[in-house]
């Protein structure tokens, strides 16, 4: 998880400055929200809510993974990204 949200700042950084406050910016969100909510969900004590932060993560893995599918489509990605 950790290296997934590296690339993505890595990958971002070379779009246009238009997408900044677009697609750049919510897949730099989601993707930083898999990492922070499993983590934060990791530290609670409670089962029902440690599945609830991890039931979060993976709704922001799939939003970062529809993102790069977009951005692949859209052509800001190659797939050898």
């Amino acid at each position: 998880m950790d290296e997934h949200v590296h690339l993505i700042y890595k990958l971002t950084r070379k779009y246009p400055r238009e997408e900044l406050y677009g697609v750049i910016s919510q897949i730099r969100r989601s993707s930083l929200s898999v990492i922070l909510n499993y983590i934060e969900g990791f530290a609670r004590k409670k089962r029902a809510v440690q599945l609830n932060f991890l039931e979060i993560s993976y709704g922001s893995l799939k939003e970062s993974k529809y993102l790069l599918h977009f951005l692949l489509i859209e052509k800001y990605l190659d797939k050898e990204n």
